[in-house]
């Protein structure tokens, strides 16, 4: 029998082994589930301390003496006093674990002092292993898993089929997940949680220092490929071998040698409910130390669509110039569209040339350019520039003379990638030959970037413009560069972005006190600083967190009906790139769709805080999808499979508004609808072409082929 320390209060119970101190044992008590089913698997940390001759030098923890455990009034500290050993040799490096209850949560964070001349380069803890889902049986394999990824997300029911994000895995011995942070992860959590919405499991890396973290997930001993009804091993076939899954978060400090490596706290919460509940926590945190930007939206995230056009492509090819700008803003009005924006205006076009953020002269003059903002100004319109943060054109001399020392390093000294991109305007370029732009990026935690970049930007809002859109926001993960001081490489590259997005706005905004930008991404660090970003339509965790943000969604092609009706289901703005972002909103095979666009931004206008800044309640299909469906529907629209549809709900009214669907090419009828938690009640029927109507619930409606309709609730 292993002697243990043990800690429990109402909600949990953990058990920690008195040789190593690896925790065998992790009860949720209030949903009555062993959150590790197989001990065999327990672990507590894990180190990477790379030598010369030896970069992957692992340090196990549960190899390790424990030497002291202290309890606590609200959980225990334990200690692994150095060295620590391994079969290369022994460390000086000396970790401790602190568990404590907060709430109704865990928190643990660790602590490792580096005596050795080595760097620390990973910490991995907590780690939790062999975890079989939230339940025993059919209970805990019915578990799945949401990872909030870049505006959208990554759902698996793990614990039958524990999938493959990575292609074959070379290195580890079974199946691997990893998530990074700031990176392809939108948000530092994830939840394991049951479709019936029983219990969830949150699991949480929470700090105001953005530095690079991991989750990761792991199963033991591996898994059966593309076996159909899941891939996970049959008992039979496992034999003597423990199964489970191992999860715990990374942390990459390059600690260095006489320093000491704190984490973040890592928080674990078991709550009722499903991942929204998980969000819901997560929102409150994260609000609570950094509350997203003013309580109105932006004129940007008001505007729900949008055109787009590069005026130059980057093998000089001309679409418009600054003197077509009254014709081309001229066109958008037209169909009730108030937000323009210039992409290929600066010297070289679209995605070359930067960072010249000034006006090429093939396009116009600076007057010039003022003028077609002016003009668009007297029609009523807003006006935003294309521009980036991070891109460097290689071939400019100013690259050669002085932006190459702003260059993203790796641990080598050399530039993390060079990209040849974006090659648009020839076949050679499009298919990646010999004429695309090579390009590099460059840390704006650099004072200098941020100045240079900085001075541009506010020309464009001294001669008008009234926001920015700030394309290729990088998560490049470390930044290695010499001239970064009193940083490390984990967080000077994401400390660069928020200098430069608080610093921004406060010089902008000098000029034009409401300017804004979008940016192209979904880090949630941003949303202090915007309400707006690209790309859609897709599940987005972060619309569930954050309603007051959108993302936008490009409509480049002519008869893309269905792809504006996917990003009205999701609350997205309508980014308009008529001909691959070539031509205006009057491109002849553009002006049905365009027309349509018109109409579906004024109801969306009209229902603004219900179906674009409200809060995503229910689909009919994907992540959204609640388990006792909140809208009932007969008719053929109820089993078509060309039938969506989507409920939006206004946070400070309450009230509510179905978005019905048809992606189908002929009409389908929805009859007898009605929200399923409500009584008899009137609505009003939104749709394109159509004046407003009101009433009775249940209604009946016939939704026309490749259309959307919004039925709204009335109090």
């Amino acid at each position: 029998m292993t002697e243990t320390f043990t800690i429990e209060n109402a909600f949990y119970r953990l058990e920690f082994a008195s040789g190593n101190g690896a925790l065998i044992r992790l009860r949720d008590n209030g949903g009555d589930i062993e959150l590790i089913a197989e001990p065999r698997l327990a672990d507590n940390f894990r180190l990477l301390l790379p030598l010369p001759g030896m970069e992957a030098n692992y340090i196990l923890g549960k190899e390790q003496k424990l030497t002291a455990a202290k309890e606590l009034p609200q959980g225990i500290e334990l200690h692994w006093a150095g060295p620590l050993r391994n079969e290369r040799g022994s460390f000086d490096l000396d970790v401790t674990l602190l568990v404590e209850w907060t709430d109704a949560s865990v928190r643990f964070q660790c602590a490792v002092c580096n005596g050795t001349d080595h760097q620390l380069t990973e910490v991995w803890c907590p780690i939790i292993g062999g975890s079989r889902g939230l339940g025993s049986g059919d209970e805990g394999a019915a578990t799945e898993v949401v990872v909030p990824t870049l505006n959208s997300s990554w759902r698996q029911q793990i614990f039958t089929d524990f999938g493959n994000t990575r292609g074959q895995l070379l290195g580890t011995l079974g199946a691997e997940h990893s998530f990074c942070y700031p990176g392809f992860m939108a948000m530092p959590w994830i939840s394991l949680f049951r479709p019936d919405g029983a219990r969830a499991l949150y699991f949480a890396a929470l700090e105001d220092a953005p530095r690079v973290k991991a989750i990761r997930l792991a199963l033991d001993p591996g898994l059966a490929g593309q076996r159909a009804g899941g891939d996970w091993p049959r008992p039979e076939e496992v034999g003597d071998h423990p199964l489970g899954i191992t999860m715990n978060w990374v942390h990459f400090p390059y600690t260095r040698p006489g320093e000491t490596f704190e984490s973040a706290p890592l928080v674990l919460q078991c709550h009722d409910g499903d991942w929204r509940d998980s969000a819901a926590i997560y929102r409150q945190w994260f609000t609570g130390r950094h509350p997203p930007g003013d309580a109105r939206p932006s004129w940007m995230r008001r505007e729900t669509a949008f055109v787009h056009t590069m005026f130059m492509l980057p093998e000089d090819n001309i679409n418009l110039r600054f003197t077509d700008i009254p014709r081309w803003a001229k066109d958008a009005k037209k169909f009730g569209v108030k937000h323009v924006m210039l992409a290929g205006w600066q010297t070289g076009g679209h995605d070359r040339g930067y960072p010249y953020y000034e006006p090429d002269r093939r396009l116009g003059t600076w007057e010039e350019l003022a003028a077609g903002i002016r003009a668009c100004h007297d029609m009523g319109l807003r006006v935003s520039f294309f521009v980036n943060c991070q891109p460097i054109d290689m071939t400019t001399e100013w690259y050669q003379r002085e932006l190459h020392r702003y260059r993203i390093l790796d641990p080598h000294g050399e530039q993390y990638f060079i990209v040849n991109y974006w090659g648009m305007g020839t076949l050679s370029a499009r298919m990646r030959f010999v004429t695309a732009t090579p390009f590099t990026e460059m840390n704006p935690a650099h004072p200098e970037v941020r100045a240079l970049l900085i001075r541009q930007f506010r020309k464009l809002v001294e001669i008008g413009a009234d926001g920015l859109h700030i394309d290729k926001f990088f998560q490049t993960p470390f930044d290695f560069n010499p001239r970064l001081k009193g940083t490390s490489p984990d967080r000077a590259h994401h400390e660069g972005i928020l200098r430069f997005a608080e610093e921004l706005l406060a010089a902008c905004r000098e000029i034009h006190p409401e300017f804004c930008f979008s940016y192209e991404g979904g880090w949630d660090r941003l949303m202090p600083y915007s309400d707006l970003s690209w790309w859609g339509p897709a599940d987005d965790v972060m619309k569930q967190v954050f309603p007051e943000r959108a993302h936008a969604a490009g409509i480049e092609q002519p008869y893309d009906f269905n792809k504006v009706n996917a990003a009205v289901l999701r609350g997205c703005h309508l980014l308009v790139g008529p001909a691959n972002y070539n031509r205006g909103m009057d491109y002849p095979p553009m002006r049905a769709l365009c027309e349509y666009i018109g109409e579906i931004t004024r109801i969306r206008n009209e229902l603004f805080d219900m179906v674009s800044r409200g809060e995503w309640l229910d689909a009919s299909e994907g992540l959204f999808q609640r388990r006792r469906p909140l809208l009932q529907v007969a008719g053929a629209f109820a089993s078509d499979r060309n039938a969506r549809w989507c409920i939006f709900r206004d946070p400070n009214s309450g009230q509510r508004t179905v978005i019905l669907a048809n992606l189908g090419r002929i009409p389908i009828e929805a009859r007898d609808l009605a929200f399923a938690d409500a009584a008899k009640s009137a609505c009003r029927v939104h749709q394109a072409f159509a004046p407003v109507r009101s009433a009775p619930l249940p209604v009946t409606l016939m939704v026309p082929a490749e259309r959307v309709i919004f039925v709204t609730e009335e109090r």
